[in-house]
């Protein structure tokens, strides 16, 4: 086990910044284009019949396209306004401290027979926090369990897998729910010029994969995890370096989740009052749901709820003091964003340049025609593509990077095959949040660490692993028969949005 982790870690070591990645992977498009472009390389797309000739980048038009367009490419990326406008909200009610006050309150609170699923339902749902998720969450789980008189690292674990592998199904629409519905857009206008990802078409299934993932994580700690840890890794008190203190809430922090419950719940009459009219302009012309302009404007909806509970609370808190206040704030949570801000921009010319050249249309023309020829199709190729992206996920834990390079090549593929865009990004879903808690890439691994060693200071890596992998494998095998049920029974992922398009 130690050699396979250290080849992991070497193997990952050695893989480039990703935008250092993204932009290696934008020269070599620059130049893959032009030798297939002398080549006369080109494909028939089977739906339009169209011939697909790809286009050199070092031409005199794809010169002046690389050079013109920089800005514009960055500017118009899809995921950019969608990720700053819901970390906007989002941020503001994380540091007025509403997401911690939360997590505390609905841990610390659980009775104990249902404190595991617990600590699994809210590390899932509180992907919505992002990093405060770790940071908050698994030392709080940690200390509630030795409260209780159970294993310290059950609850670390148990926070750290709903947190890690649990990362992307959630009861609430995340940053990263906008992240990868503006990529896989982008991808799919490949084929389709008007195609749109809502951040709402995978909302049915991983809302639901909530409570199937919780079940499945409570079952390993309580009857797997933590009877190891027992035999393997006691904690008496000679070992134990960190005391159980657990921190009450504040009268005003009570007071303040009060006031949010009581908002939250009119911001939902207010939104409910706009859209069950029929004559609502939120619906379309046939007074429907599904498509309609509702569903497109969900981010900006999503923006006005967090700003009405992060005020209330940040208010009840006296974290807001003055209007000066608020915009401060959320320029403190768009912070932590530089660095995707940067990555974006590297993504973005790379995923331009792939379109311009005609090379993502080409490359998913030819991938579709082997995936017919093949007959490699169905339940066998979600399942392959599930496992691919697990691995890869081992080695690159950034979810928007391997998105960004996975969706323009699979998503154009797969949609030639009529498979929905929608369905190709629920698929990678799994795949991408399931070994996240596995991989010594990932920048939570050595935190997970850290909190552990508080109590049991010879824990070490290998430990680490081997507490976690059973959580990794059951997710993984039961998040993907979930899906695989879940298209058996014909369910829409989102809404309207179904496997097949």
């Amino acid at each position: 086990m130690q050699r396979i982790l250290s080849s992991i870690e070497r193997a990952g070591n050695r893989l480039p910044h990703p935008f250092i990645l993204f932009v290696t992977l934008g020269v070599f498009i620059v130049l893959l284009s032009a030798i297939l472009s002398a080549t006369g390389t080109s494909a028939v797309n089977p739906k339009t019949g169209d011939i697909v000739t790809v286009k050199s980048l070092l031409s005199d038009e794809g010169i002046v396209f690389i050079l013109t367009s920089m800005v514009s490419n960055f500017v118009n990326f899809p995921p950019l306004g969608l990720i700053l406008v819901v970390m906007f909200g989002i941020g503001l009610a994380d540091k007025v401290g509403l997401m911690s006050s939360l997590m505390q309150v609905s841990v610390a609170k659980a009775p104990p027979a249902l404190l595991t699923l617990v600590v699994f339902l809210a590390g899932i749902c509180g992907s919505v926090a992002s990093d405060a998720n770790y940071l908050i969450l698994i030392p709080l789980a940690a200390m509630v369990f030795h409260s209780v008189g159970r294993h310290p690292l059950a609850g670390a674990a148990a926070a750290y897998a709903a947190a890690g592998a649990g990362y992307d199904a959630s009861l609430f629409v995340t940053v990263g729910d906008a992240l990868f519905s503006g990529i896989t857009t982008e991808a799919a206008r490949t084929i389709d010029p008007q195609a749109y990802i809502s951040p709402l078409d995978n909302y049915y299934f991983v809302a639901c994969s909530v409570l199937v993932l919780a079940v499945v994580g409570t079952v390993i700690v309580d009857r797997f995890v933590e009877p190891y840890l027992n035999r393997s890794l006691p904690v008496n008190g000679k070992q134990c370096q960190a005391k159980p203190v657990l921190v009450e809430l504040s009268t005003a922090e009570k007071r303040g989740l009060k006031r949010v419950m009581w908002a939250s719940l009119a911001y939902l009459g207010l939104v409910l009052l706009l859209v069950l009219p029929e004559t609502s302009p939120l619906r379309n012309p046939d007074g429907g749901l599904v498509p309609s302009p509702f569903l497109k404007s969900f981010v900006p909806i999503l923006f006005g709820y967090f700003i009405t509970i992060g005020l209330t609370y940040g208010v009840s808190v006296d974290k807001i003091r003055s209007s000066r206040d608020v915009p401060e704030l959320m320029a403190e949570s768009t912070r932590e964003l530089a660095t995707t801000l940067v990555l974006f921009f590297a993504i973005a010319q790379f995923i331009a340049y792939f379109k311009w050249s005609e090379l993502g249309q080409f490359i998913a023309i030819e991938g579709s025609n082997i995936l017919e020829s093949t007959g490699f199709t169905g339940m066998p190729l979600v399942i392959a593509f599930i496992l691919m992206t697990a691995v890869l996920n081992i080695f690159m834990t950034s979810g928007s990077a391997q998105w960004a390079l996975m969706a323009p090549v699979f998503v154009p593929m797969l949609m030639l095959s009529d498979f929905n865009p929608a369905f190709v990004q629920a698929m990678f879903r799994i795949g991408d949040s399931t070994t996240n808690i596995i991989s010594p890439m990932s920048p939570y691994f050595s935190v997970a660490l850290v909190y552990m060693q508080r109590y049991v200071p010879s824990m070490g890596l290998g430990s680490l692993i081997s507490t976690m992998l059973p959580l990794a494998l059951g997710f993984l095998i039961c998040w993907t028969l979930f899906l695989l049920l879940w298209l058996t029974l014909g369910l829409p992922l989102g809404p309207g949005v179904y496997m097949m398009m």
